[in-house]
């Protein structure tokens, strides 16, 4: 239907015409049952119509009214209203004034209702006008549509990719330090980190992926990270699900647990802990994780920040993200719940 009026309109507005002059013939034609005589007045007023129809549609609407020039459409169309009914009436006394001197007594202003004729060709360019409102209105909202998935999609590229090299310089951190202290187990953490390097590569592809492939990454980058802390950190995680149908946003179990240890570990001396919980049930997906913590003034990083960012564009309002700072009991927990 676009591809129509926007390669043949000259061809549609044709058509438009000619089906708008058939039904005023014979609206007004069953009056006297005089079709040819009506078809003379309504072809009359028709260039009246016509002009004032785009008239209204590519000059009044665009240059005041789609500006929100709201008063000055209004007097510009009160003023294009008059001068169309006085041309309207100028065209039909001239038509009477050469037809009683050419003596065509049948053809008289009594033959046909001329005031309501001329009126009603004017309903024309209002529905013209209703017309070319509609279509702008689904027009400007088709492109809002688009531009607020445009940037949406944008928004969630861009953080993803600030979101995964964030990580992925944490891990390469972890190798480097392996390297250094010529660690045999090297070998397993590059085993390690190649399987969350085509994960990371490949969920930055889509929106969702199966909980459990999510899950297998977490396990990676535990065993990852506990090849650099050995028995400094004691990690307890746990996975209870109804379903295996369920899937979710990539990277967000894998930024949890990556801020858990860079700020329940690193920033701790002496033993630590981490303990992760997993829940999944057709409805809802619950994680809590929480981690020892006695530095408070190291804030929580860009992971979380990232994080609500993308679960704000996937999600909507149907996730909350609650963080429990206790410095007190020196424990800081984050409780994230998904409804599906």
């Amino acid at each position: 239907m676009d591809y129509l009026f926007t390669n043949h309109r000259w061809l549609v507005h044709s058509v438009y015409w000619i089906l708008v002059l058939i039904l005023y013939v014979l609206f007004f034609g069953r009056q006297n049952s005089n079709y040819l005589q009506t078809l003379f007045f309504v072809g009359l007023l028709m260039p009246v119509t016509v002009g004032t129809t785009y008239f209204l549609n590519y000059f009044l609407v665009p240059r005041f009214l789609l500006k929100d020039q709201y008063f000055r459409f209004i007097l510009y169309f009160f003023y294009t209203l008059v001068a169309s009914i006085f041309l309207e009436m100028i065209m039909v006394v001239i038509t009477f004034i050469f037809l009683a001197e050419v003596n065509i007594r049948n053809m008289t202003p009594a033959s046909v209702d001329t005031f309501f004729l001329m009126t009603s060709t004017l309903m024309v360019a209002f529905f013209g006008m209703a017309v070319k409102l509609l279509l702008h209105y689904k027009k400007s909202k088709e492109k809002l549509e688009q531009e607020r998935h445009e940037k949406v999609m944008a928004e969630l590229k861009f953080l993803k990719a600030q979101l995964n090299p964030h990580f992925l310089f944490n891990t390469l951190n972890n190798l480097y330090y392996l390297a250094i202290e010529k660690s045999d187990r090297a070998p397993e953490a590059i085993l390690h980190l190649s399987e969350i390097l085509d994960y990371v590569l490949n969920s930055s592809k889509v929106d969702f992926v199966p909980l459990d492939r999510e899950w297998k990454q977490v396990e990676n980058y535990i065993a990852l990270e506990s090849l650099r802390y050995e028995d400094r950190v004691q990690v307890s995680v746990s996975l209870h699900t109804q379903t295996e149908q369920n899937r979710i946003a990539p990277m967000v179990l894998l930024t949890l647990v990556e801020n858990a240890f860079k700020h329940g570990v690193m920033q701790v001396a002496g033993k630590s802990w981490i303990a992760l919980n997993v829940k999944s049930t057709p409805d809802e997906i619950s994680i809590y994780i929480s981690n020892s913590q006695r530095v408070t003034s190291a804030g929580h990083g860009i992971g979380l920040n990232n994080l609500r960012n993308q679960l704000d564009h996937i999600y909507n309002d149907h996730y909350t993200l609650t963080i429990e700072d206790k410095a007190s009991d020196e424990q800081y927990a984050v409780n994230l719940t998904i409804a599906l």
